[in-house]
């Protein structure tokens, strides 16, 4: 079985074509759970950012769309063209081993076709020997091992989701709710700015590996052009008129990504965060959104933060790794 066609539509340094952001678009959604990093917006932040070249490839396989791709490609005089695709292909169907063989060989042939050119790969795979072989048989050897994070169904009832909670993250939120913390979307453009401006010195401050501030102003200022509001959602916690706590998502397709988040010692103190992910997950639930991906999880260098995630109960999902 080998797919039909790719359908390759690169996009150097511009806007994209409406018919193909509108394909790719319905294409997205269909796939329920998915990755940031294969998002329309996120692609042509990095390439504003970076100089990086975006190329995204529908794949066919039968004569039917199976997978989406959004690939890197830049440059470097040294070692020539070096090429990254992360947590991708994004899977429109559950494909036999054989089939996502077939559709994985036309990705990598369609992103570094030629033996010079450098492939750093993500793939959305689960982790474990199956996956493992699928890549060898690629030519590509793991180099970091398996990228895990938590998955959220937040399609039942708000009263469904509350019950899931763990105990102590369900007493925290509660201690927020009555220690009188507010939350309120950032929605005028000045009070996103001071909320990025704030998660940006905080990553900086607590050396935090989220993506930077100026990644997020750009997936807003490009996905606000083509719809009515932006994919990205910012909701800020007050104590009186004091800015507390903060933490941004980003919605893309069915799914959003729990992306950026800072506090202090007041709102550590408060619980602040328990009730911003409570409130964000509530409204992304009315507005439509059928998964959050709570961001990467490490229990050895932050045990902390994975319990926090944890106590929302989602799902552990652990890819395969990044291979080259």
């Amino acid at each position: 079985m080998v797919p039909d066609h790719i359908v390759d539509s690169p996009i150097p340094f511009a806007e994209p074509h409406a018919a193909a952001f509108g394909d790719w678009q319905a294409l997205f959604s269909r796939a329920g759970r998915s990755s940031l990093e294969q998002a329309w917006y996120y692609g042509d932040a990095i390439a504003a950012l970076h100089r990086a070249q975006v190329r995204r490839h529908i794949v066919d396989l039968d004569g039917r769309p199976v997978a989406l791709v959004q690939a890197f490609r830049t440059w470097d005089w040294r070692l020539g063209s070096i090429n990254r695709i992360v947590r991708g292909p994004v899977w429109l169907e559950d494909l036999s081993a054989a089939a996502r063989a077939d559709v994985l060989r036309a990705v990598k042939q369609a992103t570094a076709p030629r033996v010079s050119d450098l492939l750093f790969w993500l793939p959305d795979l689960p982790d474990g020997a199956e996956s493992e072989a699928l890549m060898k048989d690629l030519g590509l050897r793991r180099m970091v091992t398996g990228y895990a994070t938590v998955w959220l169904d937040i399609r039942p009832a708000e009263d469904k989701l509350r019950a899931g909670l763990g105990g102590s993250w369900r007493n925290a939120l509660v201690a927020a709710e009555k220690a009188g913390v507010r939350v309120r979307p950032a929605a005028a453009e000045r009070t996103f700015e001071v909320a990025i401006t704030a998660y940006d010195a905080f990553r900086k401050r607590r050396r935090y590996a989220g993506p930077s501030g100026d990644l997020i102003r750009e997936m807003h200022r490009l996905s606000g052009r083509s719809k009515s509001e932006s994919a990205v959602k910012v909701w800020v916690a007050f104590s009186g008129n004091v800015a507390i706590a903060g933490i941004a998502m980003i919605r893309h397709g069915a799914s959003a990504t729990y992306a950026a988040a800072w506090t202090g010692d007041e709102g550590r103190q408060l619980n602040a965060h328990n009730l911003l992910l409570w409130r964000a997950v509530t409204e992304l639930r009315k507005a439509g959104t059928a998964w959050l991906d709570l961001g990467g999880i490490d229990t050895q260098t932050a045990p902390g933060i994975a319990r926090f995630k944890l106590g929302l109960g989602g799902e552990v999902v652990t890819q395969s790794g990044t291979y080259f």
